[in-house]
């Protein structure tokens, strides 16, 4: 049976710790418009695009900025992408920026922000006919979407008083 450590050996020590401001699982999204490949055109009636175009992920979504201010959290990023026509890749590598403003009571400038389980949901491409100043003439643009979602905490180092022991009596 081991003994108890006798009490004159407890002392006050003070320890740095992470503290927990908050946690969300968000979800962002952002976009993209570029002018589409040549070849690729828009059914007027039925605005799909021919031949049919795709946006495949090329690396991991990239955090750039995570500023906190009081409150809030400023947070933005790029999705990597390549974008391909009828299964040929048109654009190698492409950037599609995304952000969001997330409300967090109690958060400081200085805080730390931490993310977790960053994952592309999914992309969309919608295609835009937009009025050539120049020319006068339509031309196809196509908007790239992204959809991401995430889990944010922001943290606060702290210095806690704690009670402890001797590790060996």
């Amino acid at each position: 049976m081991p003994y108890p450590c006798p009490s004159e050996n407890k002392f006050d020590q003070r320890i740095k710790a992470p503290l927990v401001i908050g946690q969300q699982f968000v979800q962002e999204s952002g976009d993209v418009t570029v002018r589409a490949p040549a070849g690729v055109v828009m059914d007027p009636s039925t605005g799909r695009l021919e031949p049919p175009v795709t946006l495949s992920m090329v690396g991991v979504p990239q955090l750039r900025v995570l500023e906190v201010f009081p409150r809030k959290v400023i947070n933005q990023g790029v999705v990597p992408a390549s974008l391909s026509a009828n299964g040929l890749v048109i654009i190698q590598l492409l950037e599609i920026p995304f952000q969001g403003v997330l409300e967090f009571p109690g958060a400081l400038p200085g805080d730390i922000v931490q993310k977790h389980d960053v994952q592309v949901e999914g992309f969309s491409i919608a295609p835009v006919q937009l009025l050539d100043s120049g020319t006068n003439l339509l031309v196809l643009n196509l908007v790239l979407k992204a959809v991401l979602q995430m889990c944010i905490i922001v943290v606060r180092e702290t210095v806690l008083k704690v009670n402890a022991v001797e590790v060996f009596c």
